[in-house]
């Protein structure tokens, strides 16, 4: 079960020709919004990104806190306002788990689930689920699914319940990671029942792209550490902050 406290921090937005998915996460009573750097690809300080809410998009200004640099492709945005009520939400890697259920939600397509009545105007997340394949230690934390994504998941959020975590708190749930991408589809190239491969009117072998069948994402550590590196994110209320 996707509880309350990701499902509220989890958002559609907008930034140039791109849409995606962006969440929060808060870090010493600041709040900030993390998403894919390819989803808001050359945005700086003082940009606006947009935000579906209330069936429409509305721009929200913004501070770059920080963009991950090669194969960390996540950005950490401070916005002008609290975007999510503080329900708990540890940003962690630790208790994941080879082979385990894992979670990720965003905005296929971008589709939204609706429901805004129940999610303060904003439309619900579409949520997925995999089994945590492989996770690589390397100069970046990279985490990979067996699990199938489309287009508007990239920068949402990869959730879990730690490992051997008690059942009386099976559903706080903690984010591991950003959703980036999924490895380059393989071509099947198209052949006739004589084995020949076909070729469209330019001459070019005609293929069809099939899915790999797997999700990578970023592990949240590089988010925190783009934060510690720049904490200026949206100042949380006296008696909000998470526990």
């Amino acid at each position: 079960m996707i509880t309350t406290n990701v499902l509220q921090r989890t958002f559609h937005i907008r930034f140039g020709g791109s849409t995606g998915t962006a969440f929060t996460i808060d870090e010493d009573s600041r709040q900030y919004l993390v998403t894919a750097r390819h989803v808001v690809e050359g945005i700086t300080s003082g940009d606006a990104v947009n935000i579906y809410h209330g069936r429409q998009w509305k721009k929200i200004s913004v501070n770059v806190i920080g963009v991950g640099e090669g194969e960390q492709d996540i950005a950490v945005l401070a916005t002008s306002m609290q975007l999510s009520p503080t329900f708990p939400l540890e940003a962690t890697e630790a208790g994941l788990t080879h082979g385990q259920q894992v979670y990720f939600l965003g905005f296929p397509f971008g589709w939204d689930g609706g429901a805004e009545n129940i999610n303060r105007g904003f439309s619900m997340p579409f949520v997925k689920s995999g089994v945590l394949s492989a996770i690589i230690f390397e100069d970046t934390t990279k985490i990979f699914l067996d699990a199938q994504v489309n287009e508007g998941f990239s920068g949402g959020p990869l959730v879990f319940v730690p490992n051997g975590q008690p059942l009386s708190q099976r559903n706080e749930l903690k984010v591991a990671g950003i959703v980036v991408n999924f490895p380059t589809p393989k071509i099947r190239p198209v052949v006739t029942n004589r084995g020949e491969q076909v070729l469209d009117q330019n001459n070019n072998p005609i293929g069809i792209r099939e899915n790999p069948g797997f999700v990578i994402a970023i592990g949240i550590k590089h988010a925190v550490e783009l934060i510690d590196q720049n904490p200026i994110g949206f100042p949380l209320p006296v008696g909000q902050e998470s526990p």
